[in-house]
């Protein structure tokens, strides 16, 4: 049973899509427009994680010391 709230959120946009786009997702799926819909959710969901790990520092590695003062 679909969620009453749910169906409420979402609104009705118009969005150009190549029509030999169109065509193959008729070929894969009933409903294109669910299969868009999830695309673009996980492309924004991608581009979080992307630009959450370009945003953390980068950690420097370790000074090696000279040569031959390692603690053997």
């Amino acid at each position: 049973m679909p969620d009453d709230n749910a169906s409420e959120s979402k609104s009705d946009r118009n969005v150009e899509v190549d029509p030999a786009l169109l065509a193959e997702l008729a070929e894969v799926t009933n409903d294109p427009n669910q299969v868009i819909d999830m695309a673009i959710r996980q492309w924004l969901q991608r581009r979080a994680i992307k630009e959450a790990d370009n945003s953390r520092p980068l950690t420097m590695n370790p000074v090696v010391p000279p040569r031959g003062e390692w603690n053997d």
